[in-house]
């Protein structure tokens, strides 16, 4: 980052930080050569000054009957960044308790490609959630994400993660041979035929993730106890209606 984009994030418009530097390089001035140095117009600058005299960056002086302007050292800026940061570290305790008293709100979080698909599945083996509801295509998963999924399913028998999972019934095969990798751990039941789902679904906690395996791939991680606790009643309407693997 440059000196100019730095001031801004202090807290300058593009004018103040134009004219607050000019008049840092000329020391002490009169208007018009700071505004020609700026490249902004006199009448302006006497406005953006004011501002930048509000902001104790800029002071003046009369000589000669005329006002010259003196830029404050630098470390001004500094010592004001501080002391709004330890203002707002003052309120912070009380903004926290705001915070935790105000409604649940959704964490939503969005991952793209196979990658970050990857980062969703990996998240759910460091979670150790206690039991694990799926709703999937097993033969879409494995054309996407391949070897890995495999080395999934293997990775949530060795941690004990049991799951009940709802298949397509297109994927009744590939589905027993994930439950092998899985033996005691992994229940699955088939969809009905006419079911079909267009994204995949795990839930557990509070959390849901719905995963699109389509041209864009993505997942989409909501973070809701609500959304969650609706999202369990339709995978047990789902499960009470589907049959057994």
């Amino acid at each position: 980052m440059n000196i100019e984009e730095i001031l801004k994030n202090a807290g300058l418009d593009d004018k103040e930080v134009k004219v607050y530097l000019a008049t840092l390089e000329l020391s002490e001035s009169t208007v018009y050569p700071i505004s020609k140095k700026a490249g902004i117009k006199r009448t302006y600058c006497y406005d953006i000054l004011a501002n930048l005299q509000k902001k104790k960056l800029v002071s003046y002086f009369e000589k000669n009957n005329r006002r010259r302007y003196v830029a404050e050292n630098p470390s001004k800026i500094a010592e004001d960044l501080k002391n709004r940061l330890d203002d707002f570290r003052a309120i912070l305790p009380d903004l926290r308790a705001i915070y935790n008293h105000a409604p649940e709100k959704p964490q939503v979080r969005y991952f793209e490609g196979t990658e970050g698909v990857i980062t969703v599945y990996n998240e759910v083996l460091k979670t150790k959630p206690k039991e694990l509801l799926g709703i999937s295509s097993p033969k879409k998963i494995e054309h996407v994400l391949g070897d890995f999924f495999f080395r999934y399913i293997q990775k949530t028998a060795e941690i004990g993660l049991h799951s009940r999972d709802l298949v397509i019934a297109e994927d009744t095969k590939l589905s027993g041979a994930f439950r092998e990798l899985n033996p005691g751990t992994q229940k699955l039941k088939i969809l009905p035929r006419d079911i079909k789902m267009a994204t995949d679904t795990m839930i557990y906690n509070n959390t849901v993730v719905m995963i699109s395996y389509a041209k864009n791939i993505h997942a989409v991680v909501i973070e809701s106890k609500e959304i969650a606790e609706t999202q369990k009643m339709i995978f047990e309407v789902l499960w009470h209606i589907s049959r057994a693997a």
